[in-house]
């Protein structure tokens, strides 16, 4: 891959968070383009950060090194279908499509290019977002160095088997929604006891940020950072009892667990998505 041109496909949350990342990326700056269902939600992402708006599927795709599916998983049949005559050797194909294994991905385009599957989180937004990629087998290292480096721009990059990526989304692709509203809670529960509602949101937010910066640390544990807070009979080990006992790390696993069944029972079968997409209309872009 030498360009270094990126067509999205679909302009919804998470192509908005990846976009605000790479545009603040210096040095070699990546260029964007995008492509939106009825072309609003590209000229918005346009407007903000200014990446290009197509105007179709075919005119973000020509030319890009990296091709971004980024769209609902109800609609990427019919727009993997419609993207897959525009696909051209050197491109690589990037699905940030949720419950779509890799393996579906690149049949649904026939393996026409490399196929990679991609779990962000909206945190790449400010550059600080982990993102988690799987690979189809026949992509080979140098295919995927180009996709560890754009989204490396963004935050850390790991690479796992796709069977994985069910709870990775569960964890890290909904992580920062997971803990704003643990964050929300808190700020909740201390307006309730009769603190102020600014000083309590700010209190709450500041937690969440301090801790974060605590756990980077180097050799930084969970546990050792709740033991570096909580004092034997204190206010702190009486909260975590008590969030013990009303079941936090139980309905945690329950969560998560929800969230990966919800991701399998949509899950396309191997061989449905290319059938569906052959039926032609026009594609769906959010």
């Amino acid at each position: 891959m030498t360009s270094r041109t990126v067509a999205f496909l679909g302009c919804g949350r998470i192509t908005r968070a990846v976009a605000q990342g790479l545009v603040a990326v210096d040095g070699r700056p990546w260029r964007l383009r995008g492509v939106s269902r009825h072309g609003r939600s590209a000229r918005d992402l346009a407007a903000d950060t200014g990446l290009v708006a197509a105007g179709n599927i075919a005119e973000a795709v020509a030319g890009a090194g990296l091709v971004v599916v980024a769209v609902h998983p109800h609609e990427a049949a019919e727009v993997l279908a419609e993207t897959r005559p525009h696909l051209t050797d050197g491109q690589i194909l990037v699905s940030l499509v949720a419950s779509w294994p890799v393996a579906v991905v690149a049949e649904a385009v026939r393996h026409a290019v490399p196929v990679l599957r991609a779990v962000p989180n909206v945190a790449v937004a400010a550059r600080v977002g982990a993102t988690v990629l799987s690979a189809a087998p026949a992509v080979e290292a140098a295919e995927l160095t180009p996709v560890q480096e754009l989204f490396a721009d963004l935050g850390p990059v790991f690479v796992v088997d796709d069977h994985h990526l069910e709870t990775v989304s569960a964890l890290s692709g909904a992580g920062p929604a997971l803990l704003a509203r643990f964050a929300q809670s808190l700020a909740e529960g201390a307006a309730a006891l009769g603190l102020p509602p600014g000083l309590a949101d700010h209190l709450a937010r500041h937690a969440v940020r301090g801790t974060g910066a605590l756990l980077d640390g180097a050799g930084t544990t969970f546990a050792g950072t709740i033991s570096s807070v909580s004092s034997p009979g204190g206010m702190t080990e009486q909260a975590l009892d008590t969030l013990d006992h009303h079941g936090l790390p139980a309905a945690t696993t329950a969560a998560l667990d929800a969230a990966v069944r919800l991701s399998l029972r949509r899950m396309p079968a191997t061989g449905t998505a290319r059938v569906a997409g052959a039926e032609g209309g026009a594609a769906r872009l959010p």
